[in-house]
C-alpha cells in the first residue's frame, strides 16, 4: 500500500515529468517572457538539512540566521521564512536527475520555500490564505530567479525555471496541494540523524 507521502510524491513527479514533455514543444520565447516578468527578491540565511532517510530530510530553521526571502514591493511584498518541516527538494524524475539543470537540489533555497507554502497549506498555518498554487508557483519562480540572478551562481537557465513553473501547476500538483495532508513532524527520536547535517549559507 503507498503512503500518503510516496503518493503525493509520485503525483509530484507526474507533474514535472509532464511539464518537461509539453516544454519539449514550447519556443524559448514562453522561457524568456516568463523569466522577463518574474520579479527578484532578497534571499539570506542558512538552509540547513538534517537527513531522516534516503530521499527524505528534515528542514530545522537556523536559531540564528533562518532562510529568508523577501519579495520585492512589485510582487506585493512579504516575507517568507520557512520553519521546520520534511522536504525532498524538487520532486525530479529519476532519469532527469542526469541532467545538469535537474538536480533536486540545484535550486535548494526555492524548492524549501516552496515546500513550506505546500506546508502551510496542507497543514493550515497562519498565512496559508494568502497563497494559492499560482502564487505559489510564483514565489518559487522569484527565488530561483533571484539565485540565478547572483553572478557566483553558476546554474539553471531560463527554460528550466519556466518548465519547472509550470510543473508545480499541472493537475497532480493541485491535487497534492488541495489533498490537505498534514505530515507529523518527529519530536526527537531514531528516525532523524542528528549528526548528518547539510548547511548552506546566503548573504
Amino acid at each position: 500500500m503507498i503512503s500518503a507521502k510516496s503518493s503525493r510524491i509520485i503525483r509530484l513527479i507526474m507533474a514535472l515529468t509532464m511539464a518537461v514533455l509539453v516544454g519539449a514543444l514550447l519556443t524559448s520565447c514562453g522561457a524568456s517572457r516568463h523569466y522577463a516578468k518574474t520579479e527578484t527578491g532578497k534571499l539570506s540565511g542558512d538552509l540547513e538539512l538534517r537527513w531522516a532517510k534516503p530521499d527524505r530530510f528534515l528542514f530545522i530553521p537556523s536559531e540564528t540566521r533562518p532562510l529568508t526571502f523577501v519579495r520585492s514591493e512589485e510582487s506585493g511584498g512579504g516575507t517568507i521564512i520557512p520553519g521546520t518541516m520534511y522536504t525532498d527538494g524538487g520532486s525530479i524524475p529519476r532519469p532527469l536527475r542526469a541532467l545538469r539543470n535537474y538536480s533536486p537540489w540545484g535550486y535548494a533555497s526555492a524548492f524549501v520555500v516552496h515546500d513550506w507554502l505546500f506546508h502551510m497549506q496542507d497543514c493550515e498555518l497562519p498565512g496559508y490564505e494568502d497563497y494559492s498554487l499560482k502564487e505559489a508557483a510564483v514565489v518559487m519562480s522569484e527565488v530561483m530567479k533571484t539565485m540565478m540572478e547572483d553572478p557566483s551562481f553558476d546554474y539553471g537557465d531560463k527554460q528550466t525555471l519556466y518548465l519547472m513553473y509550470l510543473a508545480v501547476q499541472t493537475t497532480p500538483a493541485k491535487s497534492a496541494w488541495d489533498d490537505k495532508r498534514c505530515n507529523q513532524l518527529p519530536v526527537g527520536g531514531d528516525e532523524i540523524r542528528w549528526d548528518a547535517v547539510i548547511q548552506i549559507s546566503f548573504n
